[in-house]
């Protein structure tokens, strides 16, 4: 549902856009047991399936592991690899520039994962009411300057939300092993990727600090770094997605 956010800059640029589900999100079959690894096959599969022999990859937010993952198995089928407000190997570079709301989660997980399940739904009506109104208010409230205007506009908003509430679909359970992944060891070195990754992060994301990234890239052989001052996590995407896909085709 989020990839809607990017069909219209997609159709300028003569790209179209694919956008996935995984699994146990949404509509898509719950995988117990499932690794960050497991997700090129599905990929490959995906992509046989619509008779696509290479193709470029994106990942915002969660999405960025699933690129990196893709990027070092299977680097002959891409045109490129980008990862804007990406997700980091929390394993590896710890949790000292996570979001607080995060961290609490994270504490919840592991000491109270049933209180977590509770909260996700919690969290589901929460994103079902008014953005102009308490709760959600103050939760829009806690994102930086940039955020707050790209959410105010009801096309955005809208769509977001819509993903965040689809997500939940199937239950906490899913989301819950979604996220798990990306507080667990991911199986892999990050600086293996031979394949170039260009990265992009705004300095004002409150939702995955942007340090994050420039630690991340700073241990890969083969990255370019966009760092933009004043743009935050829902705000770069969608203000600077013509200059994110224009540096993607260039590759």
């Amino acid at each position: 549902m989020q990839g809607a956010l990017m069909d219209e800059a997609g159709r300028r640029h003569g790209l179209r856009f694919i956008s996935p589900d995984r699994p146990g999100i949404g509509l898509s079959d719950f995988h117990e047991g499932r690794e960050l690894k497991d997700w090129p096959p599905l990929l490959a599969e995906l992509a046989g399936h619509l008779g696509i022999d290479q193709f470029h990859v994106l990942g915002w937010s969660g999405g960025g592991p699933y690129v990196l993952v893709t990027a070092l198995t299977m680097p002959e089928r891409l045109l490129s690899a980008t990862i804007v407000c990406g997700a980091p190997p929390l394993a590896f570079l710890g949790y000292e520039h996570m979001f607080w709301m995060y961290r609490l989660m994270i504490r919840l997980r592991h000491a109270f994962p049933t209180v977590l399940g509770g909260l996700l739904r919690v969290g589901e009506k929460v994103a079902s009411g008014a953005p102009d109104r308490a709760p959600l208010k103050w939760l829009v409230g806690m994102l930086g300057r940039a955020d707050r205007a790209v959410l105010r506009q009801p096309e955005i908003f809208d769509k977001v939300r819509a993903g965040m509430v689809e997500a939940l679909r199937r239950g906490p359970r899913s989301v819950i092993a979604d996220a798990d992944i990306y507080l667990s060891e991911w199986g892999f070195e990050v600086g293996a990727i031979g394949y170039p990754i260009h990265f992009w992060h705004g300095k004002q994301d409150r939702n995955i600090d942007w340090r994050y990234t420039e630690k991340l890239a700073g241990i890969m052989p083969h990255t370019t770094t966009e760092w933009l001052e004043e743009e935050g996590h829902y705000s770069l995407p969608v203000t600077h997605l013509d200059a994110i896909l224009k540096k993607a085709l260039a590759r």
